[in-house]
């Protein structure tokens, strides 16, 4: 499926745009198939449970237009009206959805090629056959009709009237399927808000002349575009081309276009008329209904004896295009899940902010505690060559005088008197000091005592003063 308005297909994996496997609701794209100006189409996998899976069309609305209120209206509107039409000839819209920003409506995958890139591959060969011509066109006023006759649920009619009948907007399945497609700028006259009145959109090309003025429009300009179509596909050439906007809006408003038979000199006669008759420039004058249109063409047919078979259709596009394979949902794996993009709240920017505050303080202060424990270790105990009061020599009681013996200090905390496992402790990789290297790596031995020093008992003297 690749036609839309202003969607050029890519038949690729996409350069930009959804990766593969990302996730929209229950949708996983696979590939991106057609992109345009306004919106961008996808081919993705439905999933649901006990391992249903199947291939749809999904169309997302580009993401700088997803702000535009008015655009995403349109959008909307396109799903809504789409999903209530079920004919055989027109891509049927099953599912529209939100994801975060992004805007999508889910359509039949038809696998085959636009009828404008069937007139550019039939260009280079002998032409449209008369019969895959008026096939497609005999399709297209079939579903524009019951698109014309559509009733809202209450029974009342809608009045809708497509407004972009185009080559670009016609699909044409490599079984012969004709489906019409891209009811984004459809109107239903009895929704006056839908679209404004003035407003000229479609391609200028395949638009009614009251179209190009601005004017009120029924289904009779629905009934001029698809005359400009059948043009078209029966000749190979434009209906209606000029230099710049302004000049070609100005032939479609007048009705001017070369004769069918002034290009191609077998043109039928019969046909001629009915083109004719289509391209009326007073609505008036036209058919007055799609299916008076395809009427007249069914007759031409018969006529001629052409035969209008699905199966000379889907022989003549795969003549142009080869033998395409169906897509399978193997692209992708069914492993590969991405959890929906979901914008961060205030509270879940709150819940971050805290954890890194937190993580930074903890960090901070177990840094400083290991530092601090560092140089506890590298500092040693205290030095001896001024003993403090806590480690000077205790002089002994007097001789013939009885009493409790001293009471002495607390022991300071010495290094040796702590046990470390090796793997614990940072010094274990360290070098020896010098002066352990010089004594063989023994521990540190208590300070001598000097001459002057009582002869102390050693219970009373520190553990590291003791022999």
């Amino acid at each position: 499926m690749t036609a839309a308005e202003g969607i050029t297909p890519t038949h690729s994996a996409a350069v930009g745009g959804l990766p593969p496997g990302t996730r929209l609701g229950r949708y996983q794209v696979l590939q991106r198939i057609a992109l345009g100006g306004m919106a961008e189409l996808y081919l993705a996998r439905q999933e649901a449970d006990a391992g249903f899976t199947k291939l749809v069309a999904l169309k997302r609305v580009l993401p700088h237009l997803a702000e535009d209120a008015e655009f995403v209206g349109m959008f909307l509107n396109e799903a809504k009206l789409a999903s209530s039409l079920e004919h055989p000839n027109i891509a049927s819209v099953t599912d529209f959805g939100q994801a975060g920003r992004d805007f999508f409506m889910v359509l039949e995958y038809v696998h085959g090629r636009g009828v404008n890139e069937v007139l550019r591959a039939a260009a280079k060969a002998d032409g449209v056959p008369m019969d895959c011509a008026l096939s497609i066109v005999i399709a297209v006023a079939a579903a524009l009709h019951h698109a014309h006759e559509a009733c809202d649920a209450e029974g009342a009619p809608l009045g809708l009237v497509h407004r972009d009948v185009s080559p670009s907007n016609v699909l044409v399945s490599y079984d012969g399927a004709v489906k019409l497609v891209d009811f984004g700028i459809a109107k239903a006259t009895s929704q006056a808000q839908a679209t404004r009145s003035q407003a000229i959109k479609g391609k200028l090309a395949y638009m009614s002349p009251e179209q190009a003025r601005g004017g009120a429009l029924d289904r009779t300009a629905d009934v001029f575009s698809l005359g400009v179509v059948l043009y078209e596909l029966t000749t190979g050439r434009r209906c209606f081309f000029a230099e710049g906007e302004f000049a070609l809006l100005n032939k479609v408003a007048e009705g001017k276009y070369l004769a069918p038979r002034k290009l191609v000199a077998s043109y039928p006669a019969g046909l001629e008329a009915i083109v004719a008759k289509a391209l009326q420039v007073d609505p008036a004058g036209r058919f007055p209904t799609t299916r008076a249109l395809q009427t007249a063409l069914e007759d031409f047919a018969a006529s001629q004896g052409c035969r209008l078979s699905t199966l000379a259709l889907s022989d003549f596009v795969t003549g142009l295009f080869g033998e395409t394979p169906y897509p399978t949902t193997s692209i992708l794996p069914l492993a590969v899940k991405q959890p929906e993009t979901r914008p961060s709240t205030p509270k879940t920017r709150v819940r971050r902010r805290a954890g890194w505050i937190g993580g930074a303080v903890l960090g901070i202060t177990v840094g400083v505690a290991v530092g601090a424990a560092v140089m506890w270790r590298q500092q040693g105990p205290p030095s001896t060559t001024s003993p403090s009061p806590a480690a000077a020599p205790t002089p002994a009681p007097e001789a013939g005088i009885a009493g409790p013996a001293p009471e002495r200090a607390p022991d300071p905390p010495q290094p040796d008197d702590v046990e470390i496992l090796p793997e614990e402790d940072p010094e274990a990789a360290k070098p020896k000091a010098k002066h352990n290297k010089k004594r063989g790596g023994k521990r540190r031995r208590a300070p001598r005592q000097t001459p002057s020093a009582p002869n102390v008992p050693s219970e009373f003297l520190p553990p590291s003063h003791r022999d």
